[in-house]
């Protein structure tokens, strides 16, 4: 095809993407690449037909997308790839439809495709993170670091398998472990093993192959109420518990195990379940739950219970309370009651309780005058068998957390006042019924924004520099988890017209309905992009959410800050203006124990090494938890606005000399400038909308530079040499090198 062919060709690409014809530019844009020659590498990456055909690969998918045909999406996306296999914005988007769509594992496969082409693809690296989050959770390996857990397991493995229980089968097998604590016994006849994760039986398989294993278990891919094996076992084994106990339907999975894959006198372990309940008070936990910001409250004349977390009193939270009463945030306000016992090796006591035929009748008793009761907390004790035992109480360092059961109004509860409660499990959801919500009207919203309303300082910061902007604006643009700022500039008169996202349409209708805003003068959109289509020069300020509630910058805004200033008006202003990254280097058992395996018994197994690929360098919205300073908190690098790359190099010296088995993260929070004037707030203070994080360092860091043997654990080091990355709206953080 002639360059002249080529471009007549190319026209009529663009006239079907102005027409909104994405099919009929696909088929078009295709017919010229295939007539073309080849384009060297050097010339594929100035390539104008590359970056038009992402676009119209990327529409046209929206389009199939939205019309429900999901495998046409990655059929027209495998095509794209024939004629870029390495495109990096090709294979990102091919992940990220693949991970929305619950093929996880594929999609890491893209965004890892991507990082070995360029480890600075920032965006495939966030990616790849959040996937690897989805395919093995965190939990996951603190429940395999949890040595009083595994050890207890162990025991009652091998006192029943002693006993002549040795017909073993392992229900939600997860890495393998109990069924590895099963096959290292004398005496164990047979074993079989079963979860309904792809990624966990893979990983059990290589475990069991490892360990020379693989001959002496049959292991299935598939839930246990699916299994047809037509065989049944003299002991069940399975920790198919969640802090709430039932949540991940262990009454429904024991009740077909006892009558399809137990032997009448077989055992179940655990054996029986205790839960007990207390009530607490925690303005932490609250605070993502119901509006208490009084300064919210007067300036926009609500009532404190208006607004509703969507999670609100429908189900529980899990949360570690360890961690939040170590914060000084959390007080036991009533006694501590039984409120239910589960016999697991009864098939009625099973089944009375998933009917809801049998529940607990609780009455507490607060514990003194002056309290404030937010809500109830459940934890349990697991007996295993006869002598070993487990409890979630919070004062235990257990890998569970406790359920958290919210009201939504904080009550306030006198000292011997009784508090009467109904707990249940029907249908294995754990429940309480009780009548102490408020019943008055309430506005649902998401939790994270409720978390937005109730930071009192950035809700000062924030409002307090928008007033330093001009008296008189006609438009300005809200970008903010909820637009307040620009709600509160239009009812002073400040403002003619908002623009905000749309995320939460109902709250704000009500909050200008409660203080006569004029809906006319707000215009809600779908999304950033549809700002692109005022005029040049339009808005007088513009008001941006730099950080999210994870502790994320928001890359999304960042990428498009250039573009949004394209329609600020040469006067006007951005709120906040500046942005920096603040760090320490911290050691913490708690996190790494959240982020690897660590567990000497498990590293035996090789356990670890089959969960290697899957830790995260990230681990994002950490609440309160124990850790130790290993530096001083410094500034890590400014955070320009905008999604350029951009890399700084920092010296970070510890405070004293340091064994490298103890460096364990970079725990970070941002300061964020609102005026030039201002002082900086930062996002680590204990009542911040936005969590901290923290950049995970891997064992890898500290081996030598042959790479043939990690350095012993009490090397000594003073300072680390650290890089800063950011590109795409994301950062990433690294250890270039150490200094002894």
């Amino acid at each position: 095809m002639s360059s002249d062919e080529e471009i007549g060709e190319l026209k009529v690409v663009y006239d079907f993407i102005a027409q909104g014809k994405f099919k009929k530019a696909f088929v078009s844009a295709t017919k010229v690449l295939d007539q073309r020659s080849p384009p060297s590498p050097q010339a594929e990456e100035e390539d104008p037909l590359r970056e038009l055909f992402l676009f119209v690969v990327t529409k046209y998918a929206d389009q199939l997308e939205q019309e429900g045909k999901i495998e046409q999406v990655f059929e027209i996306i495998e095509q794209g790839l024939e004629y870029f296999p390495e495109h990096p914005e090709l294979l990102n988007e091919t992940g990220v439809r693949l991970q929305r769509y619950g093929r996880s594992l594929e999609a890491s496969i893209c965004f890892e495709r991507v990082l070995l082409q360029d480890s600075r693809y920032l965006k495939a690296y966030q990616n790849l993170q959040n996937t690897k989050c989805e395919l093995v959770e965190r939990w996951h390996f603190r429940m395999l670091n949890d040595v009083v857990r595994n050890a207890a397991f162990r025991a009652a493995i091998e006192s029943q398998i002693a006993a002549g229980y040795n017909e073993v089968l392992d229900i939600g097998t997860g890495t393998g472990l109990l069924s590895m604590y099963a096959l290292r016994c004398e005496g164990i006849r047979k074993a079989a093993a079963c979860d309904g994760s792809e990624i966990m039986v893979q990983i059990a398989r290589d475990v069991f192959g490892a360990n020379g294993l693989s001959d002496r278990i049959c292991l299935f891919q598939s839930y246990s109420q699916d299994l047809k094996i037509g065989e049944r076992f003299s002991l069940i084994v399975t920790e198919t518990l969640d802090s709430g106990a039932f949540g991940e339907g262990i009454l429904e999975t024991l009740i077909h195990a006892k009558k399809h894959l137990l032997l009448p006198e077989g055992k179940v372990i655990p054996a029986k379940v205790t839960l007990h309940v207390s009530g607490y008070q925690s303005r932490a936990l609250t605070a993502s739950n119901i509006l208490i910001n009084e300064a919210f409250i007067e300036d926009f004349s609500l009532p404190s219970n208006c607004l509703l977390s969507k999670e609100g009193t429908k189900c529980y939270d899990a949360e570690d309370i360890g961690r939040i009463q170590a914060n000084d945030d959390f007080e036991f306000v009533t006694d501590t009651v039984v409120s239910m016992e589960v016999d697991f090796n009864d098939l009625d006591c099973l089944v009375r309780h998933q009917e809801g035929a049998e529940v607990g009748e609780v009455e507490l008793t607060c514990l003194d005058d002056g309290l404030l009761l937010d809500g109830f907390v459940v934890w349990f004790d697991l007996q295993l068998d006869e002598t070993q035992a487990i409890s979630t109480d919070p004062t235990t360092s257990t890998c569970w957390n406790q359920a958290i059961f919210r009201l939504n109004q904080r009550l306030p509860v006198a000292k011997d006042q009784k508090l009467k409660l109904t707990v249940s499990c029907k249908d294995g959801a754990l429940s309480i019924a009780h009548n102490l919500n408020s019943v008055d009207n309430q506005i649902s919203v998401d939790e994270h924004v409720l978390e937005f309303l109730n930071d009192n300082d950035y809700y000062s910061s924030l409002t307090e520099a928008t007033q330093e902007t001009l008296d008189d604006m006609e438009k300005i643009l809200d970008l903010s988890l909820f637009p307040y700022a620009g709600l509160k500039l239009l009812k002073e008169g400040k403002a003619r017209m908002l623009f905000c996202l749309d995320q939460a349409e109902d709250l704000i209708e009500f909050i200008a309905n409660q203080n006569d805003i004029p809906m006319g003068s707000i215009m809600l959109v779908n999304s950033v992009q549809e700002i692109f289509l005022l005029n040049d020069y339009t808005l007088d300020l513009i008001i941006l959410q730099p950080v999210d509630v994870f502790g994320q910058i928001n890359s999304e805004h960042f990428c498009l800050y250039q573009s949004l200033l394209a329609k600020l008006k040469p006067i006007g202003s951005v709120v906040p203006c500046s942005l920096e990254l603040h760090g320490s280097v911290i050691e913490s058992d708690w996190i790494v124990k959240c982020s690897r395996v660590e567990n000497p018994e498990l590293e035996q197994f090789q356990i670890d090494k089959y969960l290697a690929s899957l830790e995260t360098e990230n681990h994002l919205d950490l609440g309160p938890f124990s850790y130790r300073n290993l530096s001083d908190t410094v500034k890590l690098a400014d955070v320009p606005f905008d999604g350029k790359l951009h890399d700084t190099a920092l010296e970070l010296c510890l405070s004293e000399p340091t064994g490298v088995a103890r460096v364990h993260a970079i725990l970070y929070h941002y300061q964020i400038g609102f005026t030039p004037d201002r002082p900086l707030l930062g996002t680590d203070r204990a009542q911040s909308f936005a969590k901290r994080s923290a950049f995970i360092i891997p064992k890898s860091t500290f081996q030598e530079t042959s790479g043939d043997e990690p350095r012993p654990a009490d090397t000594q080091i003073e300072q680390l040499n650290i890089t800063v990355l950011q590109n795409h709206g994301v950062i990433k953080c690294d250890i270039a090198s150490i200094v002894q």
